[in-house]
């Protein structure tokens, strides 16, 4: 491939990929800063008059996005801690155990991968334990849906882990929770960063679990927030408080993703190494 030829393909995929993400981020963004009788047909065009600041104080006050922000956070930072720490426990006894046995039930907990959360049963469950409706059910449905997926990535890294680093703590006379915690789990830095955003993304932005799940305006996360706004008015969306709602649930992502991209695409890589 020649010098030109590479410059005309690497032009193309630019142009191709302003047009897919650069021209819909530009479309919210220009939105979100305009007043509503601007925004009430969208378009690519500057605002005449910026009315950003008072969008997003709409959003984040009648909206309920602060609201919906903090439980957002509460709700999805408890259930990545947890299926992290219990993915990480779980994928050490599977990485290192020989027994088939084990290993069985190492293939059954990574199914869940690929099986969809029943919904409905989990419904009647919540009722049954007194958690309808609860930030608890919530988190809790997370944890079974997601920690097939926080094995599947940390056992591939485990067994990256010499074992001698383990069996010299045994001989120094650590048991095998202190070699776990001092030892295995700090080594799992990479891996547990790289799946903690990956679970992030999926919790922060879902919809549907929460819309099921939970109750009450003062539970609502920042994805049933947005939709609390779309639906608001059947005759006459708000597209100014939309695209600025838009935003607030957006922006924590792509922080974390510019911040955190290398260490990202590396921890991913290396829980895929021997999984």
């Amino acid at each position: 491939m020649t010098a030109g030829t590479r410059a005309v393909k690497y032009a193309l995929l630019t142009a191709a990929a302003l047009l897919l993400v650069g021209a819909p981020v530009w479309l919210v963004l220009v939105n979100a800063a305009k007043p509503f009788a601007e925004a009430r047909t969208p378009d690519f065009s500057l605002p005449e008059q910026w009315a950003l600041a008072d969008n997003f104080h709409t959003v984040l006050t009648e909206g309920r996005a602060g609201t919906g922000l903090l439980n957002s956070l509460l709700i999805t930072g408890s259930s990545v801690a947890f299926i992290l720490v219990a993915g990480s426990m779980a994928a050490w006894i599977f990485a290192r155990s020989a027994s088939r046995t084990v290993r069985a039930v190492f293939y059954a907990a990574i199914v869940g991968i690929l099986v969809p959360a029943p919904v409905i049963t989990s419904v009647y469950l919540d009722a049954q334990l007194g958690l309808q409706g609860s930030r608890l059910s919530l988190i809790g449905l997370y944890a079974g849906v997601y920690l097939s997926l926080a094995i599947f990535l940390i056992t591939g890294f485990v067994r990256t882990i010499p074992r001698e680093l383990e069996e010299a703590a045994h001989l120094d006379g650590a048991g095998r929770q202190r070699v776990f915690w001092t030892i295995v789990f700090p080594l799992l830095g990479p891996v547990l960063f790289a799946a903690g955003i990956v679970l992030w993304v999926y919790l922060w932005n879902d919809f549907f679990y929460a819309f099921f799940l939970l109750g009450g305006e003062d539970k609502q996360t920042l994805p049933l927030g947005l939709f609390a706004v779309v639906s608001s008015n059947s005759h006459s969306t708000n597209w100014n408080y939309v695209f600025a709602d838009v935003i607030v649930v957006s922006l924590p992502l792509v922080l974390v993703f510019v911040l955190g991209q290398r260490r990202i695409l590396a921890g991913v890589m290396a829980g895929g190494i021997k999984g």
